[in-house]
């Protein structure tokens, strides 16, 4: 597996959906949400339950993918109003998963739908030390954004920032070593991403990968091939 896309230029995916596999033109961070997914070796990935699978899994069953030195972040896991499970139960789960995290030393991988001001009460309570708190596939408002940012977290940016880009106009502003970028389920669309995010940082396709390879070779602890 590689870090270098089709298109030329040096950029991981840091979240992406599906079959795992091997041998792709880009690097990507898969997710895995069940303890019984087959991993090819050389894959790397995030593991843990999505709140949406909250009390259909056991954390102890993900064990022994955290341990894996391919594992390089925990998740995606966090708290959403519209899942099913009521919120004290997703909220147990979550916090349990940040135990992990800061216990294994690796980052979160956060969904977090309608339940913000939570996430950022459980953040102002972490340790400064604490791993990063990845929030993936981000498409709220400025505001928001800046909450976030102000809090330590990073933001990921994904297939929203192509629908979205009208109502993201402050995407300019946001900190370049605070970026990453993701496909999730729509692996087909990273090379639009790359260019879209670049033009929108008014940056040339090439900077801007850079720049995105270097925060994931820091966040994750993972020099890309």
């Amino acid at each position: 597996m590689t870090g270098t896309p089709s298109d030329g230029f040096a950029a991981p995916d840091a979240h992406a959906h599906g079959a795992p596999c091997e041998n792709e033109d880009v690097f990507r961070l898969w997710n895995i949400g069940d303890p019984s997914c087959p991993v090819p070796e050389n894959v790397f990935f995030s593991a843990g339950i999505h709140p949406w699978d909250a009390g259909k899994y056991e954390l102890a069953a993900f064990a022994p993918l955290f341990g894996s030195p391919r594992c390089l972040a925990i998740g995606e896991c966090g708290l959403d109003r519209t899942a099913d499970a009521a919120l004290p139960v997703q909220m147990k789960l979550f916090e349990a998963q940040i135990a992990e995290s800061e216990r294994r030393g690796k980052p979160l991988m956060i969904h977090c739908v309608r339940c913000f001001p939570e996430l950022l009460r459980l953040k102002s309570s972490r340790p400064e030390d604490a791993p990063v708190w990845v929030i993936h596939g981000f498409r709220g408002t400025k505001r928001k954004a800046f909450d976030l940012l102000d809090a330590g977290c990073v933001l990921s940016f994904g297939a929203g920032l192509l629908r979205d880009a009208g109502n993201m106009d402050y995407f300019a502003e946001i900190p370049l070593d605070r970026i990453l970028v993701e496909t999730d389920e729509s692996p087909e669309l990273f090379g639009g991403i790359l260019a879209e995010a670049a033009a929108m940082h008014l940056l040339s396709p090439s900077e801007f990968a850079g720049a995105v390879r270097a925060n994931f070779e820091r966040i994750f602890r993972h020099e890309l091939a």
